[in-house]
């Protein structure tokens, strides 16, 4: 009975958790970033191969090679929309199963570590809780994707008995991390160290080098699942004219929004802007887990080890070898790892302390309201497309092109006698427009403000910038006199119809 309503309970925060991911999609938020257009490989793809031109389709995935797992996955609903219709949603919905996975993935990782079922069910709530985990299922975007063959890997190397098929499935599934979202890199690599470094759940008393030869062979075998699947790709885009190591050297010198110095300081910034109270918390829970173990669980061990070398592949390689910019979206690598410690330390203490029944039920509490309060900021959001579409809407004779929401558009544009203005994403904070006089139609905060967003490749100055302009998308009916010949605002205004749309 007890495991049945367990499993129930499971079933149910899943679903939930699906059902609000689905939601959040369904009020758009798709293409806002430029990233997201690599899903268009994903459709030509699928559109070549069902009109009979195979080579020119696979030629699409080596015009621009990074990111390749994502685009060969896309072609799964890219397929559906060609029998269906085309649809930013279809392919959302898709993706986003894998967000949910991750929660999912983070539970039975929880398990496998020998944690009891109120623990992984911990877990899973607080992994359900997270705004990191949730946001980004709303845009056509490769980190969950990655990050579920990431948690994969790490699962595989967890086996109970490690043996040749988990050492080199873990490889496999650590490649198919790294090729669907390169910078997940580190959490690539961490399941291939879990998988070389961990013996199995019993050890023998074994001599220094048996122990050693162990951690060389299975250490080998999962070099060998990473490097086989490698190899094919090389080939692959060698036949088509393709220096794969050389366009990803290229790519990785693109990661350069941003400042290298912040790399020790903004996934803690990051994480705080994003899960707020929540993230203190746990914080507070891991802290207490490790201490409170004096260093004797294994998994707890494992689960600080993880988080640390995590942080230090993001702050090594940009603090002091200047060779990426850390991003929020690369250190959500770290979460899964906190949460699991933060699971571990909920239940020590509610069963160390003597009021720790009361106090985790404060906790809960708190955790609900917290996450209630981040899930808003997500859900209220409005973005240029939409908020043209409205603006559209309410005045029918308004045209607006949507070439006016790609970077380098003008920050206002005019048509028939009526403005909009900041109706696109900015690459940096812009510059305030002169003041529009007529009737103020519609107005919405720019999702630039939302917080989060502003940890994927701003400097410090400018996402102080952002604080303190908080841009608004504003819709106006402008007056005769602006509209005049003799006002030069007017007379240098753009069209917001480009061409002959």
């Amino acid at each position: 009975m007890l495991k049945s309503n367990h499993i129930r309970t499971v079933a149910i925060i899943l679903a939930v958790s699906l059902a609000l991911r689905w939601g959040l999609i369904l009020k758009d938020g798709q293409y806002y970033f430029s990233d997201e257009g690599r899903y268009e490989t994903s459709r030509t793809f699928a559109k070549l191969a069902i009109d009979g031109k195979l080579n020119e389709a696979f030629s699409q995935f080596f015009i621009a090679p990074e990111h390749l797992g994502f685009k060969i996955i896309g072609i799964i609903p890219a397929v559906f929309e060609q029998f269906t219709r085309e649809s930013l949603v279809i392919p959302a919905l898709f993706f986003s199963l894998f967000s949910v996975l991750n929660l999912f993935l983070i539970y039975h990782i929880s398990k496998r570590t020998g944690a009891a079922d109120r623990e992984s069910l911990t877990a899973l709530l607080l992994s359900a809780s997270s705004m990191s985990l949730l946001y980004y299922s709303r845009h056509l975007l490769p980190y969950d994707t990655a990050m579920t063959f990431g948690l994969l890997a790490v699962y595989a190397a967890l086996d109970e008995k490690p043996n040749f098929k988990s050492s080199l499935a873990c490889g496999a599934l650590g490649f198919a991390c790294f090729i669907t979202y390169n910078g997940y890199w580190p959490l690539a690599v961490l399941g291939m160290l879990i998988s070389s470094l961990r013996g199995g759940r019993s050890p023998t008393k074994q001599s220094l080098n048996r122990e050693a030869m162990s951690i060389l062979q299975r250490g080998l075998y999962a070099t060998v699942g990473f490097i086989l699947p490698a190899v094919l790709l090389f080939a692959v885009a060698n036949a088509s004219g393709i220096n794969i190591l050389k366009e990803y050297r290229t790519f990785s010198t693109t990661v350069s929004q941003g400042q290298f110095d912040e790399g020790w300081s903004l996934p803690f910034e990051y994480f705080w802007h994003a899960e707020h109270w929540l993230f203190l918390l746990l914080v507070l829970l891991s802290g207490y887990a490790v201490f409170s173990s004096e260093g004797k669980d294994g998994a707890i061990n494992f689960w600080a080890g993880a988080a640390i070398f995590i942080y230090l592949c993001l702050l090594i390689p940009s603090v002091f070898l200047n060779l990426f910019v850390v991003y929020g979206r690369l250190a959500r690598q770290m979460l899964p790892f906190l949460l699991l410690l933060s699971a571990n330390g909920f239940e020590r203490l509610e069963q160390q302390i003597s009021f720790g029944k009361n106090l985790t039920k404060i906790l809960l509490a708190m955790i609900a309201i917290q996450t209630a309060w981040n899930y808003q900021a997500s859900y209220t959001l409005t973005y240029p497309r939409e908020f043209a579409k409205q603006a559209q809407s309410l005045r029918p004779e308004f045209v607006f092109s949507e070439k006016r929401l790609a970077f380098g558009a003008p920050t206002l544009c005019q048509n028939r006698g009526y403005v909009i203005e900041y109706v696109k994403h900015f690459e940096v904070p812009p510059e305030p427009n002169p003041p529009v006089q007529g009737q103020l139609l519609l107005s919405a905060p720019h999702p630039d403000n939302f917080l989060p967003y502003q940890y994927e490749g701003y400097t410090y100055d400018q996402r102080q910038q952002f604080r303190t302009l908080q841009i608004e998308m504003r819709f106006y009916k402008a007056d005769d006199e602006f509209m005049s010949d003799g006002n030069p605002i007017w007379k240098t205004m753009k069209s917001c119809l480009v061409g002959g749309e």
